[in-house]
């Protein structure tokens, strides 16, 4: 059930914590508007750079007249500031995506975000009174959900959720979780009355 952490820093672990669950967020919901953004920006560039292409392509019609009439050059720098602009989107997106990583370990659950700083939000296991899995039709289709951990303080007072958005396979993460939350209570000292 433990693996090895490929995701998450061996430096945040203690030295006994073994990894139960490591993943990034479903790659659907974060890289769609990227994928999108991508085609825009090569299809910015092929229609900029149509005519010095090395290929004998045929002419656009329409579009030929307005890349080679008054406003031609505006056009092309337009198309090419588009293509900046929408590279630089999908390159954001990616990096949220691939440096989001979620962790469930023996001992607590993690959230590491962030590219140049990094955020880590732990909490742990104790401290989870409910976790709770929501998988609309469409994100069930493409294979990911979201994870609410319901967080009590010590003193039994609500504090608050922590969400784990686009989770892949969300009912396998929730019943690893599981397991190890249910051995952790069967493991814990009872105290003598």
């Amino acid at each position: 059930m433990a693996k090895k952490a490929r995701l998450i820093s061996r430096a945040l672990l203690a030295r006994d914590e073994r990894i139960i669950y490591e993943a990034r967020p479903s790659a659907w919901r974060f890289m769609i508007g990227g994928a999108i953004a991508l085609v825009v920006a090569i299809a910015a560039i092929l229609i900029a750079a149509w005519q010095s292409l090395p290929f004998d392509l045929p002419d656009i019609p329409y579009l030929q007249g307005v890349l080679e009439g008054d406003y031609g050059l505006w056009m092309r720098i337009g198309l090419i500031a588009l293509f900046v602009l929408a590279t630089f989107y999908f390159i954001a997106r990616w990096l949220r995506w691939s440096y989001t990583v979620y962790a469930a370990t023996d001992e607590r659950i993690i959230i590491q975000r962030g590219i140049l700083g990094k955020t880590y939000d732990d909490i742990p296991l104790g401290m989870i009174a409910n976790v709770d899995v929501i998988q609309p039709f469409r994100q069930q289709l493409l294979g990911y959900g979201t994870i609410i951990f319901s967080i009590q303080s010590p003193e039994g007072r609500r504090k608050g959720d922590m969400v784990w958005e686009a989770v892949p396979r969300p009912i396998y993460a929730r019943r690893a979780l599981q397991e190890v939350m249910d051995t952790r209570i069967k493991e814990a000292p009872r105290s003598k009355a």
